[in-house]
């Protein structure tokens, strides 16, 4: 990690393999790393100590922290993401796809997990159940892109 003001090293953040994805949470207290190691890791933003090992089957490609901070998401080689509680790191829900999960985000409202996967598609998913809420509209063997006008989504209740 580096000081943005003076340029200088603040920490080192290491795994036993390569990182593939980085997030820092809304307040500026946690970063969470997601390596090739399998696992995805909670550190100290201030320190740079490491405060939790969220352990995985195969490398974490992405990782996303939720607006309210009160979730981690990670992506990976397994058709998985997964969703955990931040302060528990207690794991909440897997969330399966046909091929390696690459990209995870969570919504402004900390309510819906969106993912994109080798499959060629991104879904949408309720963060509390686990659900899978909205599939994007797309021709046949056409790979989806953005979320644009497309989306079909219901209202949460």
């Amino acid at each position: 990690m580096w000081d943005v003001e003076t340029g200088g090293e603040v920490a080192v953040l290491k795994h036993q393999g390569q990182i593939n994805s980085i997030a820092i949470s809304p307040d500026g207290r946690r970063v969470v790393t997601g390596s090739a190691d399998r696992t995805a890791r909670v550190w100290d933003m201030e320190t740079g100590g490491e405060l939790a090992v969220l352990k995985h089957q195969a490398p974490v490609n992405a990782v996303a922290i939720s607006p309210d901070g009160n979730r981690v998401v990670t992506g990976d080689e397994d058709q998985t993401a997964r969703a955990w509680d931040m302060e528990t790191t207690w794991e909440l829900t897997v969330l399966k796809h046909q091929g390696s999960v690459n990209v995870v985000a969570i919504g402004p409202d900390s309510r819906r997990i969106v993912t994109a996967s080798g499959d060629e598609t991104a879904r949408m998913w309720d963060v509390e159940t686990g659900r899978e809420i909205a599939v994007p509209a797309q021709p046949a063997g056409e790979t989806f892109h953005d979320a644009g006008p497309d989306w079909h989504l219901p209202e949460l209740s």
